[in-house]
């Protein structure tokens, strides 16, 4: 068996640079994959929160249509909201980040080959 390619035979320093190569883009994909698992960890427990967060909304909303409802019913509405608005900013951008993280490791996973950046002239 020899390490003969379509531009003749590789060397021992090509073939190291190629293995490097192959190991870095592994060790990228390792880590977003990491950062894809830690995103959805965090999405879940933001669903949980807002959810929590809706219920409060619903309540503050009960006891500020109340009859007696006083400033401290409607503070506590206005503080119910804008902490479910807070909530709704932060799984915008963790939904933009996962985005984000699916992109990479697409670009990761359909990116060229060591063989193709050499074509190409790409180092």
């Amino acid at each position: 068996m020899t390490n003969d390619s379509p531009r003749g035979p590789q060397t021992s320093i090509e073939k190291e640079s190629e293995l490097r190569r192959a190991r870095d883009r592994m060790i990228a994909r390792d880590r977003l994959i990491d950062e894809m698992v830690e995103n959805n960890e965090r999405q879940i427990k933001n669903e949980h929160a807002r959810g929590g967060a809706e219920i409060e909304l619903a309540c503050a909303r009960r006891e500020a249509a109340g009859a007696q409802a006083g400033a401290a019913a409607n503070a506590e509405l206005d503080r119910a909201a804008a902490r479910l608005e807070a909530l709704r900013q932060e799984h915008r951008r963790l939904v933009a980040e996962r985005e984000w993280l699916n992109t990479s490791l697409r670009e990761i996973d359909n990116g060229p080959s060591s063989d193709e950046h050499e074509r190409s002239g790409h180092a």
